[in-house]
């Protein structure tokens, strides 16, 4: 009987995971994840996932529901009738970074690769988009939408969305890092939110910044 596939794709995906989480990607040989993986078959990587891009897809296609299931429960809370308060939005897009940052070995893993993923400059923001497709995004824009003020315009909410994105996961993957801190899981959890929260409300400024 033929031995399953199944064990050395795990194996493989577990060890592009902790390479990824520390590493910049496009740094990262197939072959330097093929050792890690202990895989004797020098074309086990080809095999099983054709080449670097089909390895990175198939790791997100694993780890991401880690991330997206939260949010479509926080999403859910937040989107509940009569609902209207602008914090429970933002804990859609920041809360389960936070809580992947104190959580399991595996779940501080992802978010360092998901922090790495964002700071990669050999990828456009729409292969990243292509890549992490998360299909929450757009109805949680939507509830950011109605409940921000409205002086911020559509293009101004995006841009900030982003910068705060981008700072949020970095934060969220030093913490998953175990850098030593002086506030609690649940204190980090409440003031990633207040953050992304603050970067969002904060009315535009009437100058032109140089």
């Amino acid at each position: 009987m033929p031995r399953s596939p199944e064990p050395a794709r795990r194996e493989i995906l577990d060890a592009a995971l902790r390479i990824f989480a520390t590493n910049r990607i496009s740094a990262v040989s197939m072959r330097e994840i093929r050792l890690a993986a202990k895989q004797r078959n020098g074309g086990a990587l080809q095999y099983h996932f054709g080449d670097m891009d089909g390895l990175l897809r198939a790791l997100i296609e694993r780890e991401l529901p880690l991330l997206t299931d939260r949010r479509k429960a926080l999403l859910a809370v937040a989107g509940n009738p009569g609902a209207d308060d602008l914090w429970s939005v933002a804990a859609v897009w920041a809360l389960p970074y936070a809580q992947l940052a104190t959580g399991s070995e595996r779940e501080r893993y992802v978010v360092r690769f998901l922090s790495q993923l964002h700071d990669e400059t050999s990828f456009s923001l729409e292969e990243i988009a292509g890549l992490v497709a998360d299909p929450t995004t757009d109805e949680a824009f939507r509830l950011l939408r109605e409940r921000v003020p409205a002086e911020l315009s559509d293009e101004i909410l995006q841009e900030r969305v982003q910068i705060a994105t981008n700072s949020f996961v970095h934060a969220a993957s030093i913490r998953a890092s175990g850098r030593s801190s002086k506030v609690s899981d649940e204190v980090f959890r409440t003031v990633l939110v207040d953050m992304f929260l603050g970067a969002l409300t904060a009315l535009p400024s009437q100058g032109v910044a140089t």
